[in-house]
């Protein structure tokens, strides 16, 4: 579509030079600005396959299209400084936001040196579309909740305090662009100072080195690129193997991290009476876990959650969010040497409160050591007895100990469906 001439522009006209993200592909996510302004311009510079033909076809039919690709900075310099000079406007797209690995800072030094007016219209990035594809929030309460955005290692000035193996120490949701065709070098990196290489995926490990092999990865390319759109997923044990055998080599994006697998629960919606005014049903928990096929009547539907270490504690708040968005009174207690701000109490001995509360009848879900709650709880009579669960210090399992039949397994598959983990149910199936 390069090369169509453009009609002259109108005499004493000033020109200019507008930067437009032009987003990741779907012409139907360029910005109302962005698309005025391409339906507007004289002349049109775009980066060449990075902009699909969809988008291009909003240019008028007499515009000037100028496919930038293999031209030199100084040749693209040129290209605005004499069209601007003829009064006409220049558009230049490029792909996704302008924010990120665009390039256009050293553009727009260029036309301010030369005291040629230029304006920057943001696009929505590609990382969203890659976001809306997935179906998955890239950060998550108790999970991750920041995102590093970056690009490989390479001969592009990067800071070494920057290299993927130091970024990789945070154990936080990462995004790399640029990347998909050094896909083996990038997952080197991000294990290169993992702990123990065992696949276990939790925080101490993270806190010494890199990633867990078993750290879930999504390779997206070209979001939002109708019919062209494809989704890779994997750990980054076999991610790379995957990439390479659907030979894909560019335009994509390599996303990292647990919130790909696990989610928890904002605070923001808690349904917890002080909070938002509402009031907990007082048949909330008989509804939630269906006592009638059951049979937990006797149940006196309250419930303790236990941390016993301070890896424990984000788990814990979310299981604690979880069971209120259901209308479901919950309490969480940690001990008291932990940094457990939403606590709602804190204890010098977890193992004794625990034996406290099973006394008092409360359901506990211990994210502890099965055997710390074995010893702790006293089984007696099977329909006095309340719910014992456990749970994994990193949340991916939810182990019913006590009474599965009579609700402790509903109670162990509804935490997990909404927690993103496994229930592991050992009693015979009802």
């Amino acid at each position: 579509m390069a090369g169509r001439a453009g009609r002259a522009g109108k005499p004493g006209k000033r020109g200019k030079v507008v930067f437009v993200g032009a987003g990741p592909g779907d012409p139907e996510l360029l910005t109302l600005r962005g698309k005025r302004e391409t339906e507007s311009a004289d002349v049109i510079v775009y980066a060449g396959s990075l902009i699909p033909d969809s988008v291009l076809r909003c240019a008028r039919d007499d515009a000037i299209l100028i496919n930038s690709h293999g031209k030199s900075r100084e040749e693209l310099f040129a290209i605005y400084e004499n069209f601007v000079k003829e009064g006409k406007k220049v558009v230049r797209l490029h792909s996704g936001d302008l924010s990120l690995y665009s390039a256009f800072q050293e553009q727009i030094e260029f036309l301010a040196s030369r005291s040629i007016e230029f304006e920057v219209v943001p696009g929505v990035p590609s990382f969203s579309a890659a976001s809306a594809l997935l179906k998955r929030e890239f950060t998550s309460p108790g999970v991750s909740q920041t995102i590093i955005i970056t690009k490989p290692d390479g001969k592009t000035g990067k800071p070494e305090r920057e290299r993927l193996r130091a970024l990789a120490r945070h154990g936080a949701t990462m995004i790399i662009f640029l990347g998909v065709h050094l896909i083996e070098d990038i997952v080197s990196e991000l294990l290169a100072d993992h702990g123990d290489g065992d696949g276990h995926s939790d925080r101490d490990d993270r806190d010494s080195g890199g990633y867990a092999p078993d750290t879930p990865v999504a390779v997206v390319h070209k979001a939002s690129w109708r019919g062209e759109e494809q989704v890779i997923t994997g750990t980054l044990r076999d991610i790379a193997e995957k990439v390479r055998e659907a030979g894909i080599e560019r335009q994509s994006l390599i996303i990292v991290g647990d919130v790909l697998r696990r989610s928890g629960v904002s605070m923001l919606y808690s349904v917890r009476g002080e909070k938002s005014g509402a009031a907990v049903p007082a048949d909330a928990f008989a509804d939630a876990f269906d006592c009638d096929a059951f049979d937990c009547d006797g149940n006196r539907g309250e419930v303790e959650i236990f941390s016993l270490a301070q890896k424990s504690v984000a788990v814990g708040e979310r299981v604690k969010n979880v069971l209120l968005m259901k209308g479901i009174e919950a309490e969480f207690v940690c001990l008291e040497a932990l940094s457990c701000d939403n606590a709602d109490r804190k204890v010098r001995s977890v193992y004794r409160a625990i034996r406290e509360s099973f006394r008092a009848g409360k359901n506990i879900i211990g994210i502890l050591p099965m055997g710390v709650l074995v010893r702790a709880i006293e089984p007696g009579r099977k329909a006095e007895d309340p719910w014992v669960i456990c749970m994994d210090e990193d949340g991916r399992y939810v182990i019913p100990v006590l009474n599965g039949h009579r609700g402790a397994n509903n109670f162990a598959r509804l935490i997990a469906e909404e927690l993103s983990s496994e229930a592991v149910i050992t009693t015979h199936e009802e």
